[in-house]
């Protein structure tokens, strides 16, 4: 189940419990004068600061408030079926999970989160077909999706297209430079491509 933990299934908080992060301001509730610059925009201020992230702990951070961010706008509905599938995955009920999920790609087939979360799902069931377009799907909505990237390569690397998990990674690092899954992925695809080229 190696792939099944790979994306983050972070507990979401609740409104409001964002923490502090340089470079973008979020509101007091009692103070409606202070800008709040939309979830988009937050999104990009992170993604931008992850890519030039200067160690791992300062990625961590920005990575938490993109998840956060990518979660915290979707519907209650989807929110509460986020919730329903990472408290499933945590008491090891794939099938309640894999619904949930499902349900939430039906609801809003643009959450490309939901995308990719049940692409772990399909990956784990050893159906690598059906997680490559889902997180095909993913990439397409959200190109930034760096999970998504690393997912990707660790299913192309057991379809063994290892050139295409190769520039997976690569995809994967470019959008988080310290991801262990990538770091690790590319290390291990660079050295197979080595081995085959000689």
């Amino acid at each position: 189940m190696r792939f099944l933990r790979l994306l983050p299934l972070l507990l979401l908080l609740p409104a409001g419990s964002v923490p502090m992060t340089p470079g973008v301001v979020v509101p007091e509730v009692d103070n409606p004068t202070i800008y709040d610059p939309p979830p988009a925009q937050k999104l990009n201020t992170y993604f931008e600061a992850l890519a030039r992230s200067g160690s791992a702990e300062e990625a961590a951070r920005y990575e938490g408030e993109i998840y956060l961010i990518m979660t915290r706008n979707a519907s209650p509905t989807i929110t509460f079926l986020l919730e329903s599938a990472s408290v499933a995955l945590d008491a090891d009920d794939k099938d309640a999970a894999r619904t949930a999920l499902t349900s939430i790609t039906e609801l809003d087939p643009n959450f490309a989160e939901g995308l990719a979360r049940l692409a772990n799902i399909a990956y784990d069931d050893g159906d690598y077909v059906q997680a490559e377009a889902l997180l095909k799907r993913a990439l397409r909505l959200e190109p930034r999706h760096f999970a998504a990237w690393a997912g990707l390569g660790l299913v192309r690397e057991d379809l063994g297209d290892f050139r295409g998990a190769q520039a997976a990674y690569r995809e994967a690092l470019f959008y988080h430079p310290y991801l262990d899954s990538a770091k690790r992925g590319l290390i291990r695809m660079e050295a197979r491509l080595d081995g085959l080229s000689l």
